[in-house]
């Protein structure tokens, strides 16, 4: 049973939401490291104390921001489960994972991101849960569909490869095409040889 919450909950998980859009935004024009909390809070509209009432640091909102990340990739998760075929319920993964990769701003900050979490191991911990995540909720699919096909390595391939199609959006200032995301599904659905 969910708790119903208060309205200063509310309020404070709005302002939060609020500061993380503003810190997105930011990260995505200016980029993560030209990009000052004061620049964070004048664009969230807010003072710098108020901010750091929130949030520590930078990090600590790109920790956020993998917290949405998360509840966004269940939903593309979901779309692997049901009763369909597993061809079929492989096509809806597919198409909803590549939505979600694969739009502008999205690609930019994901590129933003990734290169900071080179650095710092603890942005990337949040990120890494988040695809290990994923990979767990497709393994199951990718067994079934190929069961000696190494399904594990096959699996992260699969992201890997949807992955990189939405972050070619970022560089390329284009959207990732309709034969792509076929020839990913033909490849998937393809018999090992």
């Amino acid at each position: 049973m969910q708790e119903k919450i208060g309205k200063r909950e509310a309020a404070t998980l709005k302002r939060r939401k609020h500061i993380v859009q503003a810190a997105a935004l930011c990260f995505i024009d200016q980029g993560f490291h030209q990009t000052s909390v004061r620049d964070i809070a004048k664009r969230a509209n807010i003072s710098l104390g108020n901010l750091y009432n929130h949030f520590q640091n930078k990090t600590a909102l790109i920790a956020e921001i993998a917290a949405l990340e998360a509840e966004e990739l269940a939903g593309v998760a979901k779309q692997l489960n049901g009763t369909a075929a597993p061809e079929k319920r492989m096509e809806r993964f597919i198409k909803a994972y590549f939505k979600a990769v694969s739009g502008k701003e999205n690609a930019v900050l994901t590129a933003e991101i990734m290169a900071e979490a080179m650095r710092n191991p603890s942005v990337a911990g949040g990120y890494d849960a988040n695809r290990q995540g994923l990979l767990a909720s497709l393994l199951p699919l990718v067994e079934s569909l190929h069961p000696s096909a190494l399904p594990g390595p096959r699996a992260e391939l699969i992201l890997d490869m949807i992955e990189g199609a939405g972050l070619r959006v970022a560089f390329e200032s284009r959207k990732v095409q309709k034969t792509t995301r076929d020839a990913l599904l033909a490849w998937i659905l393809s018999p090992v040889s």
